[in-house]
């Protein structure tokens, strides 16, 4: 990314939050919620930060910024991004056992590790990290696995739309054959909530 598309990435988002404003939020715009969130993830990586609710909020805007604006935030990250390659490392794995030990909040830590916070890395984060469903090394595997654009948007909408759920075996067992573990767990969470509400779906 060079200087003048940082700039626009940073006026983008900008216009991206205002915009999901009108639309009414998150819970009434999930997919395009998403992609904001792609966009932060984007410029967060430019200068090697976490994505954490610290970092996000140096990229929240309430209007659209100057350019002298656009450059004082520019300044501010990078600086940021010095103080976070002073900070010492701990391994992945180490960083997902003391994350468990202490109930640490996956907002701070899936960042760290340089994993998307989206409502499939929360869930493994949250269901089978916290509730010792498999070991750190495993679960760690996972996240790397899920980590990129196609897997989650897939996955993404299995939370904000129903076409899948007309052939919702044929869906998981894809997203499987992928190599995602957990997957079905996940699934069933939907599809219970779903029948809970009284909704009927095939095969299940």
């Amino acid at each position: 990314m060079n200087e003048f598309e940082l700039r626009s990435a940073i006026k983008e988002i900008a216009e991206m939050e205002v915009s999901l404003k009108k639309k009414g939020g998150p819970t009434r715009a999930g997919r395009f919620f998403d992609k904001l969130m792609f966009k932060q993830q984007e410029v967060l990586e430019h200068f090697n930060l976490p994505d954490n609710p610290f970092n996000q909020a140096l990229l929240h805007f309430e209007a659209i910024p100057w350019d002298n604006e656009i450059e004082e935030i520019i300044k501010i990250l990078f600086n940021e991004s010095i103080l976070h390659r002073r900070k010492s490392k701990k391994s992945p794995e180490t960083l997902l056992k003391e994350a468990k030990s202490s109930n640490r909040d996956p907002m701070f830590i899936l960042p760290e590790l340089g994993i998307r916070t989206h409502i499939y890395t929360l869930f493994v984060y949250n269901k089978i990290l916290m509730y010792s469903q498999d070991e750190p090394n495993k679960i760690l595997e996972e996240l790397n696995l899920v980590n990129n654009d196609d897997l989650l948007e897939t996955i993404g909408g299995m939370r904000f739309t129903t076409e899948w759920l007309e052939n919702a075996e044929d869906s998981i067992t894809a997203l499987e054959a992928r190599g995602l573990k957990y997957i079905r767990r996940f699934a069933m969470d939907i599809i219970n909530d779903l029948k809970g509400s009284g909704l009927k779906i095939n095969g299940f």
